[in-house]
């Protein structure tokens, strides 16, 4: 296979687990903000913090399990990691937090 096709195919697989792990992590942040709260709102920041806990298990895992190889592939450095996990929760749980404020 060519490159092309390949860097095509590993872009519709990014998009694909993007699409899935949204979906996932949302219905999940969903079913417990209504379990805790009753009702559930949009979370947007949420939403923020799951793209970037996807970008960095792309970064770090996924893009070494698909089709499109190249030596331009490297992990993120991991006080990068770190710190972009500790951001991604952070605004994971802040509309967890938002009623307790009221």
């Amino acid at each position: 296979m060519g490159k092309l096709a390949t860097f095509v195919l590993e872009l519709l697989r990014m998009c694909l687990l993007l699409i899935i792990t949204i979906g996932l992590l949302g219905g999940l942040e969903d079913a417990i903000f209504k379990l805790l709260y009753g009702w559930t709102i949009y979370p947007g920041s949420a939403v923020v913090g799951n793209i970037i806990l996807f970008f960095v298990l792309y970064r770090n895992y996924w893009q070494f399990r698909g089709w499109f190889e190249s030596d331009k592939n490297q992990r993120l450095e991991q006080h990068l990691t770190r710190s972009l996990i500790g951001l991604s929760l952070l605004l994971i749980l802040l509309p967890f937090a938002v009623p307790l404020l009221k």
